[in-house]
C-alpha cells in the first residue's frame, strides 16, 4: 500500500512540475489554481522574469495585486532575484535555480537594451488594483471630473452620510422619498444609514441600475428570476436517478388517492398523474415544490424517516383485514424509496432549495419601492460627487468608476484605452480569487481586443479555497467561471493546478487532506460560492510529535488559559514564530489579558479599538461633557471614572441634588452636598477645583489642549495601567484636534464615528515571537505553530441591507428590504431567497476561512473551543455538539470520526467563588498631582553647552546606528529572558528576523547580509565573554533594561552601575589599540557632562551623596579577525533626565507635570549598593 501511495505521489509531483514549466510559456495565457503553500508568489516572479527576458520595454509588463504589502513584496523579490543573479552563483535548490536562470536572462536583456533595472526598479510596473485605477484617473482628467488630483480616503462613510442628508434635506415632498420613508416606517436616520451603506458599494450596482429604463429593467430582472428558478429545478431533475422516477410517481399516485378529500395539493395530484417527472421549467415550479413538501421533513432539507396516514400511507390494520398486505407493502416500498433518495448526494438540499424558490414576478408593492430607489440612488450618487469635489477627497470606489469610464468599452474604446492597448503587452494578476465584479470588468477592459496570436498574454493566479473576503465584495464565482469557460473577457486562458505544499510538514498536510473533504463541498457551485476541496502533496518530511491537537474547555476563561499553555509550550520547544489566529476581534476579549498576565510578549495589530477600551470611553465622555455641559449622562460618567471615582450612592445623591438643572451646578458648588459621604465630598471638591476653571476657559484655547489639560490634572495618566492606553490617548487628542472648531465639535457624530474606527496601537515588539491577529490578516503568512481559539463561538449577525443583489453571467437578481409594517414571520419572497443565498455563501466561506487558518502552520496546530456539556449514557457527562454556524460545527464530524475530540473530563469544574460586585477602580482619595521640582543645579564644571555636544565618528554611517539599534533590542530580550534561553544556535536562527528589521529601515539587499552578520557576531561575542555573561546574569536582584522612575512614586537611594553598550564595526584603520583609545577618549569627552548631571540627579533624588559608578562597554566586530572586545571604566551619561514642563499650556496642565528618570532600552541598570 505504501508503495502504491509513493507511486501516486510521484505522479502528482510530475504533474506539478509540468504545470510549473507550462506556466513559463510566455506565448500562452493561463489561470493557475495554487493551493496554500504551493509557492504561487515564486511562480509569479518567475513568469515576470521570463517576460523581462523577451519584451522591448519593462513597462510592457504590468502586475496587479490587492494590497500594498503584497505589491511591495513582489517588487522586492523581483529586484532581489535580479541582484542575486547579478552577483551570486546559481543556487542548489531546483526552484531557486530556475528563478536565478530566468533572472540571468532578464539581466542579459537589460544590458542589451540599457534598462539598468537594478538601479532603477521604478520601471517595473507592480501595482495594487487601487493604485492602477488612480493612475488611470490621472491620465484621464476629463473623465475624472474632480479638478485637481484628489486625496484618497480609506473610510469615506462620513461623506456618504453627508451626501444622503443633503439630498434628503433638498427632497421636500418628493414622491420617491415619501415612498422610501413609508417603507421604513418614517425612520429617516435608518434611511440615511442604509443608503450610505449602498453608496460605499456603488461601483457594484450603479452601472447596471442607470443603464436601462424602468420597464426594460423590470423585464430584465424578472427574466433573471425565471433563469434562477429553472437552474434550481434543473439541478433536482438531473439528480433524481431515472431508475427511481417511476416508483416515485407510482407511490405518489397511491398517496394522493388516499389523501383525496383531505386537502391534498392540486399540484401534487397533477405531478403524480402526469406519468413522468415535471419539466424543469418555471411553469412546473408548483409541482416540484409540492413533491418536495411530500418527500422532505417539515422545515428540514432531509428526507422523511417514516410515513403515515398524513402522507397518504394509512396503517395496514389487523393482519386479517382486507388490503393489509398491500398497504404494508406500499408503506415498506416508500420507506425503501426514501432511503435510496437520501443516498443520492446533494438531492435533499436541492429539494430543500426548491421549496423556498421565489415567484417569477415581483409584487407590485415591492416594485414600487424599487422604483423609488431607482429615482433616489442616482441623485445621491450625484450629490456624493459634489461632496467629493468640494472636499478634494474621493474613495477608491470612485477611482474604480472613473477608471472604467476612462477606458470605455470594446465597442467604443477611448483614447486612453487605445494608448494602453499599445503599451501593455502582458498582464499578471495575483490573488485572482478575491476579485470583485468591478475589478473583473477592469481586467476585461484592459485586455479587450487581445487575441491568442498577437503576443499579448494574461496570467492570473489564485486559490479559490482561500477566498475569504466576501465582505469586500470578492466573488469567488468569477474564478470558478473563468476556469470552467476557459475565458476572461476576450482572452482564452488555460487552467493549471499546482499541488505541492512546500510550507507544512507532512503530518499537517495529511491531516488537512483527511478532514477538509468533509468541510468543503464535493463540487464547485459558482451560484452559491461553493469551492470543492483539492488535496495537496507534502514536499516536507513529517515532524515528530502530534501535529494537531483539540482542546475543549467549559468556559472562555479556561480557554484563555489553554491558549497561554499552548503558546508557552511552543516557545519552550524553540518555535520562532507562534500565531494566535481568531475569526473576529471579540474572540480575544479574555485571551489578550491572559497573555499579558502570563508575561508572554506578543505583537497585535489592529485588534484593540479605542471605543472598546474603558480608559478611552472615559476620555470621550470628558470631551463631550466639556463640549456639551448640559449632557447629564456624560457628567455622570466622568464623575464615576477612576480620576474622580464617586460611588453609586454618592453619584445618586449628586444627581438628586441637581434635579431640574445640569450637573454643572455640582461643579460650581451650587448644590447641597449633605447627602454625600465624606469621601465623596472630598472627591467632588477636588474634581470641581480642576474642571470649574476649565469650563470658564472654554474658547480661550484649542479644545484638544483644554481636554488634555483637564485629563492630566485630574490624574488621567495615573489611572492608566497599560501603555496601549497612553498611545490611545495620544490618538484621541490628535483626532479631537482634527474635528474641533474653537471650543466645539461641529459634527459630533462624525467625530464619534472616526473615534470608533481608530485602533489603539501600542509600540510593536518587532522581536516578539508571538503574533496575534485575525484569520483574514493572517492570509499569505506562515508560522511555526498556530493556535486557533474561539472555534465554538457563533458569528455576528449581518447588518440589514436596503437592497440585496446577486450578479449572474446574464444579469442581476435584485430585491428590496422588507417593509417595517410586515410582520416578523413574513418577508418579501425574493428578498428571502437572496438572503438564503447569502447564508449559503457565508457557510461556504466559513469552511474556506478554516482552511486558511489550518494551512498557516509549518510544524504544529492547536485548536481550542468552548462547549457546553450534557448528560451522556448513565451519569457520565459529554460535550454537547457545537451550535450550527460555528467553525467547530464544520469540523465536528470529521474530528469525531478521526477520534480527535477529547473526552469529557467526567466532572464539571467547580464554579468559581462569586464576588460581590466589581471593584471600583479609582485614585486614592488623597491623590494629588505631583509638584514640579525646582530647576536642577548643574555644576560649573559641566557647562550646559557640553550637553549638546555630539561625538563624531568619521568611520560610521547611518547604517552603523541602525545596526546598533537592532543589537540593543536583542540585548534587551536577553536581559528579560535570561542567558540560559539564548544559545548561539538561537541567535543564529534570528538572522531572518534581523534582516526584516534592517530592511524596514531602508537597508539595501546588498547591505543586509553583512549587517546581519555584524549583529549576530556582536551578540555572540557578548554572551561568550565572561564579563558579558556576568552583566546579564540573573543574580542581580534589581536589574532592569528600561527603568522609569517618578518622584511621585519612587525614591532612588543609590544607582550603582549603569551599562551603556555600543556597537561599532572596526575597519582597517580602526583595529589598532590606539584607535580604540581615541574612540574611548571621544566618548569620555562627549559624555562627561552627562555623568555629572547624572550624579547631581542621583544625589538630589536620594538626599545622600553616595558613590556612583557608571561602567561602559563597547562591543566591536572585526570583519577580518572576528569579534574583539575592549572595556573602559569611567563615567558615562548613564541616565537621561526628562522633565515635562508642558510649555505654553494652561496652569491646569502644568500642575500635572512630573519629573521622570527614563532609562532607555539600551541601558541595563542595577540599583543597590556596590
Amino acid at each position: 500500500m505504501r508503495w502504491v501511495t509513493m507511486r501516486v505521489n510521484e505522479k502528482i509531483i510530475d504533474q506539478d512540475d509540468v504545470a510549473r514549466q507550462m506556466a513559463l510559456d510566455i506565448a500562452r495565457s493561463f489561470i493557475v489554481q495554487a493551493p496554500a503553500g504551493s509557492g504561487k508568489t515564486e511562480l509569479l516572479i518567475q513568469r515576470f522574469l521570463a517576460l523581462l527576458g523577451r519584451v522591448q520595454r519593462p513597462e510592457a509588463i504590468v502586475a496587479m495585486t490587492f494590497t500594498r504589502k503584497a505589491a511591495g513584496e513582489m517588487l522586492e523579490r523581483i529586484v532581489a532575484a535580479l541582484r542575486t543573479a547579478e552577483t551570486g552563483p546559481a543556487p542548489l535548490a531546483s526552484h531557486h535555480a530556475r528563478t536565478w536562470k530566468l533572472a540571468r536572462a532578464a539581466l542579459a536583456r537589460d544590458a542589451a537594451l540599457g534598462w539598468n533595472l537594478t538601479a532603477h526598479p521604478a520601471r517595473l510596473q507592480v501595482h495594487t488594483i487601487d493604485a492602477l485605477c488612480a493612475n488611470l484617473m490621472r491620465q484621464a482628467p476629463l473623465a475624472a471630473k474632480v479638478g485637481a488630483q484628489p486625496q484618497f480616503v480609506e473610510n469615506a462613510r462620513s461623506m456618504y452620510v453627508e451626501a444622503v442628508r443633503l439630498e434628503l434635506d433638498a427632497a421636500g415632498d418628493d414622491p420617491a422619498w415619501v415612498r422610501l420613508l413609508a417603507h421604513l416606517d418614517n425612520d429617516a436616520n435608518r434611511a440615511v444609514d442604509l443608503i450610505a451603506h449602498l453608496l460605499g458599494k456603488r461601483e457594484q450596482w450603479l452601472p447596471f441600475l442607470v443603464s436601462k429604463d424602468r420597464a426594460m429593467l423590470r423585464d430584465a430582472l424578472e427574466q433573471m428570476l425565471i433563469e434562477a428558478i429553472e437552474v434550481e429545478l434543473s439541478a433536482v431533475y438531473a439528480a433524481i436517478p431515472a431508475s427511481l422516477a417511476a416508483p416515485l410517481l407510482a407511490l405518489a399516485r397511491y398517496a394522493v388517492q388516499n389523501l383525496e378529500g383531505n386537502g391534498v395539493s392540486a399540484a401534487l395530484v397533477a405531478c403524480a398523474n402526469a406519468g413522468k417527472l415535471p419539466e424543469p421549467t418555471v411553469d412546473s415550479m408548483a409541482q416540484w415544490q409540492a413533491l418536495a413538501d411530500w418527500l422532505l421533513r417539515s422545515g428540514d432539507p432531509r428526507f422523511r424517516a417514516s410515513v403515515d396516514v398524513r402522507n397518504g400511507f394509512p396503517p395496514g390494520g389487523r393482519p386479517a383485514a382486507l388490503g393489509h398486505a398491500d398497504r404494508s407493502a406500499r408503506k415498506d416500498a416508500m420507506h425503501d424509496l426514501l432511503d435510496r433518495l437520501a443516498a443520492v448526494d446533494g438531492l435533499g438540499p436541492a429539494l430543500g432549495r426548491v421549496r423556498t424558490l421565489p415567484p417569477p414576478r415581483y409584487a407590485d408593492e415591492s416594485w414600487s419601492f424599487i422604483g423609488a430607489l431607482l429615482d433616489i440612488l442616482p441623485r445621491c450618487v450625484a450629490r456624493l460627487a459634489l461632496v467629493f469635489s468640494s472636499t478634494g477627497r474621493i474613495d477608491f470606489a470612485e477611482a474604480t468608476l472613473i477608471a472604467l469610464r476612462a477606458l470605455g468599452d470594446a465597442d467604443a474604446p477611448t483614447d486612453l484605452m487605445l494608448s494602453l492597448d499599445m503599451r501593455i503587452e502582458h498582464l499578471l494578476v495575483d490573488e485572482f480569487q478575491d476579485t470583485s465584479h468591478a475589478q473583473f470588468e477592469l481586467i476585461e477592459s484592459l485586455t479587450a481586443g487581445w487575441t491568442g496570436d498577437d503576443g499579448r498574454t494574461l496570467f492570473v493566479v489564485g486559490d479559490p479555497m482561500q477566498s475569504i473576503y466576501r465582505f469586500r465584495e470578492a466573488e469567488v464565482s468569477l474564478f470558478l467561471s473563468a476556469c470552467q469557460q476557459r475565458r476572461i473577457g476576450s482572452v482564452h486562458v488555460e487552467p493549471l493546478t499546482l499541488s505541492r505544499n512546500f510550507r507544512s510538514q507532512r503530518n499537517l498536510v495529511d491531516w488537512v487532506n483527511r478532514v477538509f473533504p468533509a468541510v468543503l463541498p464535493a463540487q464547485d457551485d459558482a451560484a452559491r460560492g461553493a469551492v470543492a476541496f483539492k488535496c495537496a502533496t507534502p514536499a516536507r518530511d513529517a515532524a515528530s510529535g502530534a501535529a494537531i491537537s483539540l482542546d475543549i474547555c467549559s468556559d472562555m476563561q479556561y480557554e484563555a488559559k489553554s491558549v497561554v499553555t499552548r503558546v508557552r509550550e511552543a516557545l519552550a520547544s524553540g518555535a520562532e514564530t507562534v500565531a494566535v489566529l481568531v475569526r473576529k476581534r471579540a474572540d480575544l476579549a479574555d485571551i489578550l489579558p491572559a497573555l499579558r498576565a502570563a508575561g508572554v510578549a506578543f505583537s497585535a495589530v489592529d485588534l484593540d479599538r479605542l471605543s472598546e477600551r474603558q480608559a478611552m470611553l472615559d476620555l470621550l465622555s470628558l470631551a463631550h461633557a466639556l463640549v456639551q455641559p448640559d449632557d447629564r449622562l456624560a457628567w455622570l460618567t466622568v464623575l464615576r471614572a477612576p480620576w474622580c471615582g464617586l460611588t453609586l450612592p454618592d453619584l445618586f445623591a449628586v444627581a438628586n441634588a441637581c434635579s431640574g438643572e445640569t450637573l454643572v451646578a455640582a461643579i460650581d458648588a451650587d448644590i447641597d452636598t449633605s447627602e454625600l459621604s465624606g469621601d465623596g465630598k472630598f472627591r467632588l471638591q477636588r474634581f470641581a477645583s480642576v474642571v470649574a476653571p476649565a469650563l470658564r476657559n472654554r474658547g480661550r484655547m484649542p479644545l484638544h489642549a483644554l481636554v488634555r489639560g483637564v485629563w492630566i490634572a485630574l490624574g488621567g495618566p495615573a489611572c492608566i495601567a497599560e501603555s496601549i492606553d497612553l498611545a490611545g490617548a495620544r490618538c484621541f487628542f490628535a483626532l479631537l484636534g482634527e474635528h474641533a472648531a474653537g471650543a466645539d465639535v461641529p459634527d459630533w457624530p462624525a467625530f464619534v464615528q472616526a473615534f470608533e474606527a481608530i485602533h489603539a496601537e501600542d509600540e510593536p515588539d518587532l522581536l516578539a515571537r508571538v503574533r496575534v491577529m485575525t484569520l483574514h490578516r493572517a492570509k499569505g503568512l506562515e508560522f511555526d505553530v498556530v493556535v486557533m481559539p474561539g472555534l465554538g463561538r457563533r458569528p455576528g449577525k449581518n447588518e440589514p441591507q436596503l437592497l440585496r443583489w446577486r450578479r449572474r453571467r446574464n444579469g442581476w437578481l435584485l430585491a428590496p428590504i422588507k417593509a417595517r409594517s410586515i410582520g416578523p414571520a413574513e418577508d418579501d419572497p425574493v428578498h428571502a431567497y437572496l438572503r438564503r443565498l447569502a447564508a449559503d455563501e457565508d457557510e461556504a466561506e466559513l469552511g474556506r476561512l478554516l482552511y486558511v487558518g489550518c494551512t498557516r502552520a509549518r510544524q504544529r496546530m492547536h485548536l481550542t473551543a468552548v462547549l457546553a456539556t450534557e448528560r451522556g449514557d448513565g451519569p457520565q457527562q459529554r460535550w454537547r455538539p457545537p451550535a450550527k454556524g460555528t467553525a467547530l460545527a464544520k469540523l465536528w464530524k470529521p474530528l469525531h470520526e478521526a477520534g480527535s475530540v477529547p473526552p469529557h473530563p467526567g466532572t464539571i469544574p467547580v464554579p468559581r467563588t462569586p464576588v460581590d460586585g466589581v471593584p471600583l477602580p479609582r485614585l486614592p482619595v488623597d491623590w494629588r498631582t505631583p509638584v514640579l521640582p525646582d530647576p536642577l543645579a548643574i555644576a560649573s564644571a559641566a557647562p550646559i553647552t557640553s550637553l549638546q555636544e555630539s561625538v563624531e565618528f568619521d568611520w560610521a554611517r547611518e547604517t552603523a546606528r541602525q545596526i546598533g539599534i537592532v543589537a540593543h533590542r536583542i540585548l534587551q530580550r536577553i536581559a528579560d529572558e535570561g542567558l540560559d534561553a539564548w544559545t548561539e544556535s538561537r541567535i543564529g536562527s534570528h538572522r531572518q528576523r534581523i534582516a526584516q528589521e534592517l530592511a524596514a529601515v531602508a537597508f539595501t539587499a546588498d547591505e543586509i547580509s553583512g549587517a546581519v552578520e555584524q549583529v549576530v557576531a556582536a551578540i555572540t561575542a557578548t554572551i561568550a565573554d565572561p564579563r558579558g555573561r556576568w552583566l546579564f546574569a540573573p543574580t542581580h536582584l534589581h536589574a532592569n533594561s528600561e527603568y522609569a522612575l517618578s518622584t511621585s512614586s519612587y525614591r532612588a537611594t543609590r544607582v550603582a552601575i549603569a551599562l551603556h553598550s555600543s556597537t561599532a564595526s572596526a575597519n582597517a584603520t580602526a583595529r589598532s589599540s590606539r584607535c580604540m583609545r581615541r574612540r574611548c577618549a571621544r566618548w569620555r569627552r562627549g559624555r562627561s557632562a552627562w555623568a555629572s548631571t547624572f550624579r547631581c540627579l542621583v544625589d538630589g533624588a536620594s538626599g545622600n551623596r553616595g558613590q556612583t559608578t557608571v561602567f561602559r562597554r563597547y562591543m566591536t566586530t572585526n570583519s577580518a579577525t572576528g569579534p574583539s572586545r575592549s572595556s573602559e571604566a569611567g563615567l558615562s551619561h548613564g541616565q537621561r533626565c526628562k522633565t515635562e514642563t508642558n510649555r505654553g499650556l494652561s496652569p491646569i496642565r502644568s500642575r500635572a507635570a512630573t519629573l521622570k528618570f527614563k532609562f532607555f532600552k539600551r541601558f541595563r541598570i542595577f540599583i543597590g549598593h556596590l
